[in-house]
């Protein structure tokens, strides 16, 4: 049997929550924890990225005057990456 958990890109971010990795993680391990029971077989989890590409995006705003900002194709992929 395969299950596929996909998880939209807020989907580890609570209400109030800032999105630090500690609060992602937390969020993760509570999901995983309601949900483990039910998974049998193989598991696939995908997740979206687009409020992690956001915030490479703020970060390359924030570093425009002293590095060349990149497009939103790159932040993407470089989300993807890490």
């Amino acid at each position: 049997m395969l299950t596929v958990i996909a998880l939209g890109g807020n989907a580890l971010l609570g209400p109030g929550e800032r999105g630090t990795a500690a609060e992602h993680r937390a969020n993760l391990a509570r999901t995983f924890a309601a949900v483990a029971p039910l998974l049998e077989g193989e598991v696939v989890v995908t997740h979206g990225n687009g409020p992690q590409v956001g915030r490479i995006l703020l970060q390359q705003e924030a570093a425009a005057k002293t590095v060349s900002p990149m497009p939103l194709d790159v932040c993407g992929a470089e989300s993807q990456g890490l």
